[in-house]
């Protein structure tokens, strides 16, 4: 995105190089309204009339210090900036001498070397916007990456320096890992005003819910992220800040899925938590961007009803709680509560404070209850009815999520011990963590016999190595399906368990569930007695046997048939069986008459020998079929005499 506007008192042209946000008034790609509007700041508001200038030249592009995004396009920068810091670390001097900018000297190729006396190497601009430019930079003297923020003129307007100075001391007094941490403020040689970050790399709430296709898309994660910020607002408001353009484009959701809330420009701290003592003070006529009449803060589709109405001295910690709502109002529903034509409609409806169509929106959004619940709370046109500061909506959030993990866990409990199955949690180490009472009830051992020894300890000697085998592949992630082995009772008998199980690499453990398949393993054992007896008798019968399958090739054959023929297993395993009919059209009828399901008694037929002479047989064949298909047919050759085979091929 690259969009211009003209401030009509400086005369200077801004630009915004994108950070997903749109400028005023145009819609986005989707056609839908901009609600995540660019920041509009230092308007003037009188008597609940829209100035002209507001949705044009009152908009400041702000720039998201250390925001890395694909939608950015890197600008390489030819220069080392010269900072002379405002601070009292003692960690700005000279970083003489050392070339070796960071991880790589390719990283840094084609953007200078380090000019002496420098402490910061830029790498690249990240973005820019009416106030500043935000670069990423390497830090030569702690060898790490950072953000600087450089605000590029202030010359004859105060204001801005004192407002980019107030947003660095704000930061800097909010020790919280969810607010972006400030290291060092200064000057450059050349007159810019600048502020050192730490660099950070993900994607913003804005991105995230942009590429959503579906409001109810990876809700579980998103409602994670969201207590993550409402957790770093309430840490400012415990220190008595207030942040004022609470917004998804100013929530960073980095690596490791860490939440960062940015952009403090427009914080307030409140009256009673000023301190006169280090230059943090609360906002007093010509210390901000208002006026008498009022002024408008923050963003267009986010803003508390007083704060769109310009009510400076009724904004508050409840305001905020107001921006964490509509946030939390878009997780669930896909849009902010003020979905208007543009900016200028969205700040109309914002000022009335009517939020009943978005608590409509949130009634069927079929989102948590409880969290619908505290969303409308959120959005409460009455600041008394809102939860009290951004440490209340987090309260509610962990109850929220405590009381889903307890459920959780007592339905789980309660599957783990009214199962049939054997159910268990088994470490990587080995040792069973956790069991239901069926391990009890099937082998015999009290719950602490069962986790004082190794799980293979039970196992029959002659499967351990086997168990071992398949405890070994579902360390690498594999799933074990189906997977039997014997399990010695305390009184000394052995059960057959079959094991399903997954494991959890991250967790070091095994989640299994076992069933007790004693019984089914004697029945397969019966059967398959049964029937490796039953080939025994065929293969030993002296009666000339064999099997067709339904394509009419020999699966099995008997040594009487092939004793009776002449041929080697080789030679007639494999092979059609028209091969070896004398009469074509004889065995093209058998075959079709099996194929339709018949069974043939005493059917007469001229066989072919190894050496060429002719057998005459009687066949007698039935037809085994699954699920109504035909799969082969059992065949029995009786010889007889030639006339007997003739009038059988007369009757056929």
């Amino acid at each position: 995105m690259d969009g211009r506007t003209t401030d009509d008192e400086g005369k200077r042209e801004t630009r915004s190089t994108g950070f997903g946000q749109p400028v005023a008034g145009v819609p986005n790609a989707d056609g839908r309204p901009p609600y995540d509007s660019p920041t509009v700041a230092g308007s003037s508001v009188s008597d609940g009339a829209i100035p002209s200038v507001v949705f044009a030249s009152g908009i400041e592009f702000e720039p998201r210090a250390g925001i890395e995004s694909s939608a950015v396009l890197p600008t390489p920068v030819d220069h080392t900036l010269e900072l002379h810091p405002w601070s009292d670390s003692g960690a700005s001097g000279s970083a003489a001498g050392t070339d070796a900018p960071g991880p790589g000297d390719d990283a840094l190729a084609g953007v200078g070397s380090a000019v002496t006396g420098s402490r910061y190497r830029v790498v690249r601009e990240i973005g820019r916007g009416g106030m500043g430019i935000v670069y990423e930079a390497w830090d030569v003297f702690l060898e790490r990456p950072v953000a600087i923020k450089s605000l590029q003129v202030y010359g004859d307007r105060p204001a801005q320096l004192q407002r980019f100075l107030r947003e660095a001391k704000i930061a800097s007094r909010l020790n919280h890992p969810g607010i972006m941490a400030v290291h060092e403020f200064g000057i450059t040689d050349d007159g810019r005003a600048y502020m050192v970050m730490r660099l950070l790399r993900g994607q913003t709430l804005r991105q995230i819910l942009d590429a959503r296709s579906d409001p109810a898309d990876d809700q579980p994660r998103l409602l994670a992220a969201f207590l993550q910020a409402c957790q770093a607002v309430a840490a400012a408001h415990d220190a008595g800040v207030i942040h004022r353009d609470l917004k998804p484009s100013n929530v960073m959701v980095g690596e490791y899925s860490l939440v960062t809330v940015m952009d403090w420009g427009l914080a307030k701290v409140l009256a009673a938590w000023e301190d006169p003592d280090h230059g943090v003070h609360h906002e007093s006529p010509g210390d901000g961007p208002h006026t008498a009449c009022g002024a408008l803060f923050g963003t267009p589709g986010y803003l508390a009803p007083e704060q769109a109405r310009g009510e400076t001295e009724a904004i508050d910690r409840r305001s905020d709680v107001f921006g964490l709502g509509c946030m939390l109002c878009e997780i669930l529903t896909g849009s902010p509560p003020f979905r208007g034509d543009g900016p200028a409609d969205a700040w109309r409806r914002a000022a009335t404070g009517d939020t009943a169509e978005a608590l409509e929106r949130l009634k069927t959004s079929g989102g948590p209850e409880p969290v619908v619940r505290l969303a409308r709370r959120c959005l409460a046109a009455d600041r008394a009815a809102r939860p009290a500061d951004a440490g209340a909506v987090v309260d509610e959030l962990v109850a929220y999520f405590e009381s889903g993990q307890r459920r959780a866990e007592q339905q789980l409990v309660r599957f783990f011990d009214l199962s049939v199955d054997l159910f268990c949690v088994a470490g990587l180490d080995g040792f069973f963590r956790r069991v239901n009472d069926n391990f009890h009830r099937l082998l015999g051992y009290t719950e602490p016999e069962l986790l004082s020894k190794r799980f293979v300890d039970f196992v029959h000697p002659e499967d351990r190595e086997a168990t071992l085998t398949e405890v070994s592949r579902l360390s690498r992630g594999e799933t074990t399906l189906r997977f039997r082995n014997r399990y010695l009772c305390a009184n000394g008998m052995a059960v057959w368990l079959e094991w399903n199980a997954r494991a959890v690499p991250d967790e070091g453990v095994i989640y299994a569930v076992a069933r007790d398949v004693t019984e089914r393993v004697r029945l397969e054992n019966d059967l398959e007695k049964s029937r490796r007896d039953v080939e025994d008798f065929m293969e030993n019968a002296n009666v000339p046997l064999h099997r067709v399958d339904a394509d009419g090739i020999i699966m099995w054959a008997n040594r009487a048939e092939l004793e009776f023929l002449g041929y080697a297993p080789e030679e007639y395993v494999g092979q059609p069986i028209a091969r070896f009919h004398a009469d074509a059209d004889v065995i093209a009828d058998i075959l079709s008459r099996l194929g339709a399901g018949e069974s043939l008694a005493g059917h007469g037929a001229r066989l072919v020998a190894r050496d060429g002479s002719i057998r005459r047989v009687a066949i007698h064949s039935s037809v085994y079929a699954e699920e109504g298909v035909f799969r082969h047919t059992r065949c029995l050759s009786f010889a007889v005499g030639a006339t007997s085979v003739d009038e059988r091929l007369a009757r056929a």
